[in-house]
């Protein structure tokens, strides 16, 4: 009477271990998958600030150079006001910094507006 007693317990202690262990397994893999995908999330939260700022940077250099630009333009259409003469002078145009938007681009935005389009000198 007592082997199949001990036999039964055996096969009993078997049995709950590896229940046991499949628990435990399931846990710790689910504790990991939350562990990665917290990192990734906090990778693409980073990725997308830095892609924020170089986007701002860039904005910030374009309103300086349109600034710029702007001076030099004025600066010739005076000179050419005064230089010479008024049936001959084309005046350069002024440019406007844009809003920054977050918006995405529509495709008619996307296309050359031929209006837009400055020729510096038709003669060459």
């Amino acid at each position: 009477m007592e082997w199949p007693l001990v036999i039964a317990t055996f096969v009993l202690g078997i049995v709950l271990g590896y229940v046991g262990r499949t628990i435990v397994a399931r846990n710790h893999e689910s504790t990991s998958k939350g562990k990665a995908l917290e990192q990734t999330r906090l990778e693409l939260s980073q990725h997308k600030q830095e892609v924020t700022d170089h986007f701002e940077g860039h904005y910030k250099q374009l309103a300086e150079l349109t600034e710029q630009l702007n001076k030099v333009n004025k600066q010739w259409n005076e000179a050419a006001n005064t230089l010479a003469p008024k049936n001959k002078a084309k005046p350069l145009p002024t440019f406007s910094a844009a809003e920054p938007s977050d918006a995405p681009l529509s495709e008619a935005d996307e296309q050359l507006d031929g209006d837009n389009v400055i020729i510096i000198n038709q003669n060459n």
